[in-house]
């Protein structure tokens, strides 16, 4: 699979502001993903018409943003009705769909329900890219139908919101905890977290934060753009135009200079604890290393190679 781009999340295009095109070419969006049916609105599955549509579509598209739709579904039986909505959505030319779950699945008794949804679903999306979202650690929700879910869709969007999160001590902690117990479930498709910036938060992520989690987490992606005087940071973020840096040497104890701190920076990120980012490649910033290496089922050596860069998502050329 190649590369997914990273993207910002919409509710209501009437509520964000009204020049919101212009704001996501500036901003360097290359996906955004648009609420586009919900499985109980006014009490039945309904097709969001009034904000997918083939010319609202294009107005993206032609603007170099691909339009991923998403929905919210209840593991109800009514799976024919919301089928045919979500066709309605995909008629307008979405890249992708992304299926919303959450705590209603919890339920075993929807699992049937879900599994002949997926499978409808699978075969009408044919071509594009089908998805899925809902909790930020699996291990707290271990009755969402993961293995299901992992059947049917090609990429995991999970909703990393440490924001919100009091689990753990430090975000690197949450953040890794989160895609640790990903991990274990023994899951095959890609993972492209959700971080997120919301009004209602009592110790919101700053800008600088949610950005660096954007830049270290390629296809990685931000709910929500806010409303109108809303408070949020989707705005104040850039989506595009950050790589890691090619690595052109062997990174080892006792190196020093950016392409280290590059290391250092990219490690606390993932959770792995490389200590203070001042360039010099020490113990810590080892030992950093010779855990993500453990964790991706590299060789252990504590050193910063092709194989080590490329699975952390730079590029090598040594």
């Amino acid at each position: 699979m190649t590369q997914q781009p990273k993207g910002v999340w919409i509710w209501n295009l009437s509520d964000i502001r009204s020049d919101y095109l212009d704001k996501l070419v500036e901003r360097k969006v290359q996906r955004i993903y648009l609420k586009v049916f919900d499985g109980k609105f006014q009490g039945k599955p309904t097709f969001w018409d009034w904000q997918c549509s083939p010319e609202i579509i294009q107005d993206f598209k032609s603007r170099n943003i691909e339009v991923y739709g998403w929905g919210y579904h209840y593991g109800t039986p009514d799976i024919a009705r919301q089928v045919v909505k979500v066709r309605q959505a995909l008629n307008c030319g979405l890249d992708g769909y992304i299926i919303d779950l959450e705590k209603e699945v919890e339920d075993t008794k929807t699992h049937t329900n879900v599994d002949k949804l997926l499978s409808a679903l699978r075969i009408i999306i044919n071509q594009g890219t089908f998805g899925y979202t809902t909790f930020g650690n699996p291990q707290l929700h271990p009755n969402v139908p993961w293995q299901i879910l992992d059947k049917y869709c090609d990429i995991a969007l999970p909703q990393i919101y440490f924001e919100k999160f009091t689990f753990k001590p430090t975000t690197p902690e949450e953040v890794k905890d989160c895609l640790d117990a990903y991990k274990k479930l023994g899951l095959k498709k890609a993972i492209l977290p959700i971080w997120g910036s919301e009004s209602d938060t009592a110790k919101p992520a700053t800008a600088a934060e949610l950005q660096d989690y954007l830049n270290y987490y390629p296809g990685s992606s931000i709910w929500r753009i806010p409303n109108e005087g809303e408070r949020g940071e989707a705005w104040n973020l850039i989506y595009s135009g950050f790589e890691l840096p090619i690595l052109r040497r062997n990174l080892r104890q006792g190196r020093v200079g950016d392409d280290v701190k590059a290391v250092q920076k990219v490690m606390n990120a993932r959770g792995y604890n490389a200590g203070k980012v001042d360039g010099d490649f020490g113990s810590q910033t080892e030992a950093a290393v010779r855990a993500f290496q453990t964790q991706a089922g590299l060789s252990v050596d504590g050193e910063v190679g092709k194989l080590t860069w490329t699975a952390l998502g730079g590029k090598f050329e040594g």
